[in-house]
């Protein structure tokens, strides 16, 4: 696949997005206010990255058979998700650090604005896909943790709503029901997907290296599997919604998916490590990948760590971060290796 037509692209965003939200983290957990700037800069950054990427999932809708082909395709479909995933981070991100850059009141709306967006086009692309995947005539190789992306990113949606239900408490009842609504699309379909994802891997041959990234995705809705029900115990708390007067589940739920991730890192470190042994892996923008799933787990033990006030969770959260930025920086200047590469050898 020419990599300019990638459907991953936008996963630079998500990437870059989390990263902003794991250095402002990691500002609140050690009070270190030098970190606000650097989580503002890659903020900003990833909504650089959103608005020059977006017309290249725009173009796609000018050739709706060719779309309707992309979006078939078990290997490379659902990664278009990474669109509204993008902007759904995005949201977060604008919600959460927002403030620190613009009025409270403007980063709030464009957090709203983006949530929609973003909504929007992950319900109507996620129904989409899944029908496709129905009707398709796909054996269970074609699966891989891809498949992931199009129905967890339902769990960004919490997220982003948690800044909206502190701020507004009249409406707090309806949006926390609407958090809890796609937080339940989220956690079930990944654990459906994730039994279909453990199948493949056990019942067929090994994963191929060009889908290496695809193996360390299931970190992210380990991650935000807690982190979500955790931001929206605590939101519907602060904004006095009848009924929430704890987080306490959300913090159990949280170190659950924090043990998953973890053990299952350990296995896709192995499986990467064996594709390197035979072969390598090539690169391509599906390496953005790798990113938001170690930032998804870097949020989620970092807000544990807070919530607990245990030492050694917030290490653990400030190592995780540390290795998310060490991460990042290797796929970026890779990334920019890549784009120089084909721009030398593209025809005058």
């Amino acid at each position: 696949m020419n990599p300019h037509r990638h459907p991953a692209w936008f996963g630079s965003v998500m990437g870059t997005g989390a990263l902003s939200l794991a250095i402002a983290a990691q500002g609140t957990t050690w009070q270190w206010t030098w970190l606000n700037p650097v989580a503002v800069a890659f903020l900003l950054l990833a909504s650089v990255l959103a608005v020059v990427l977006l017309p290249r999932y725009v173009h796609r809708l000018g050739n709706r058979e060719t779309l309707r082909a992309e979006i078939a395709d078990p290997a490379h479909g659902a990664m278009l998700a990474t669109l509204p995933a993008g902007l759904l981070v995005l949201a977060v991100a604008w919600g959460r650090i927002g403030p620190s850059l613009v009025p409270t009141g403007l980063a709030l709306w464009i957090d709203g604005i983006l949530l929609v967006v973003g909504l929007v086009i992950a319900v109507a692309l996620g129904i989409t896909w899944s029908a496709a995947m129905l009707r398709g005539a796909i054996g269970l190789e074609a699966v891989n943790g891809g498949w992931l992306i199009p129905p967890v990113m339902n769990l960004l949606v919490p997220l982003a709503l948690a800044p909206l239900i502190v701020a507004n408490p009249q409406a707090a009842s309806g949006l926390v029901l609407a958090g809890f609504a796609f937080y339940g699309i989220g956690a079930l379909l990944f654990i459906a997907i994730l039994t279909l994802l453990i199948a493949r891997l056990a019942l067929r041959e090994p994963m191929p290296a060009p889908m290496a990234a695809s193996l360390w995705i299931p970190l992210a809705p380990a991650g935000m599997i807690g982190l979500a029900l955790l931001r929206l115990l605590q939101a519907a708390t602060e904004a006095g919604v009848p009924g929430f007067s704890g987080a306490s589940a959300g913090v159990v739920v949280a170190a659950m998916g924090i043990g998953f991730g973890l053990w299952w890192a350990g296995f896709a470190a192995l499986e990467l490590h064996r594709m390197r042994q035979s072969g390598g892996v090539p690169l391509h923008p599906g390496w953005w990948g790798f990113v938001f799933p170690v930032g998804a787990m870097s949020l989620s033990i970092a807000a544990v760590g807070v919530a607990t006030g245990v030492w050694l969770v917030q290490v653990l959260g400030l190592l995780a971060t540390i290795v998310l930025a060490l991460l990042w920086l290797y796929i970026a200047a890779r990334t920019v290796r890549l784009l120089l590469r084909r721009s030398v050898r593209a025809p005058g």
